[in-house]
């Protein structure tokens, strides 16, 4: 009965040896791993460790948002300046005379080929003014009215008025309105 005490403590031990191999052969493997892994690449200070890395990495991507909240905040002052450039221009561009319509006539009987004209120029609130040249024999007379909101400041013809109507009617559209 020694015997298979002994033999089976031999095989015991033979298998705590196999076991105790491995085990250093995985111990082995991870040191490796942790070698790769701790060897890293190349950072500013020569070689850094992975966790090393990791931090740079963290700092960076932190200066990177930074960046892009000053970007963001560039931006929405620029659109807020565009915005008010673009309010600016468009108040400018309602008082310029950009409600145009001309209409030419016969002003006398005995005088053909409609050189008599009235020119309405207007601003989108209807003010600015109605030039008239009434051409006759002889020479060429030129008036001006000053129009305001559209109505005359002084009596209109029916030229003038028909004028100002397809100028208003017409809102920034220059047009050329023969009678």
């Amino acid at each position: 009965m020694t015997t298979y005490v002994a033999v089976f403590a031999l095989v015991l031990g033979y298998l705590g040896l196999v076991a105790a191999y491995l085990a250093l052969r995985t111990l082995a493997r991870l040191r490796r791993a942790t070698v790769v892994l701790a060897r890293g690449g190349r950072g500013p200070n020569g070689r850094e460790t992975m966790l090393e890395a990791t931090e740079r990495h963290i700092e960076l991507t932190a200066a990177v948002a930074d960046q892009l909240g000053a970007l963001r905040t560039y931006v929405d002052a620029t659109r807020a300046e565009m915005s008010a450039a673009v309010r600016a221009r468009n108040t400018e561009t309602a008082r310029s005379l950009r409600n145009v319509a001309l209409v030419r006539y016969d002003a006398f009987e005995d005088i053909a080929g409609r050189l008599s004209f009235t020119l309405a120029l207007l601003d989108d609130d209807g003010d600015g003014v109605a030039l008239t040249a009434i051409t006759g024999r002889s020479d060429t007379r030129l008036y001006a009215k000053g129009i305001s909101q559209g109505s005359g400041e002084h009596p209109l013809s029916p030229e003038e008025e028909q004028a100002v109507e397809a100028a208003l009617g017409r809102r920034a559209n220059p047009v050329l309105s023969v009678r």
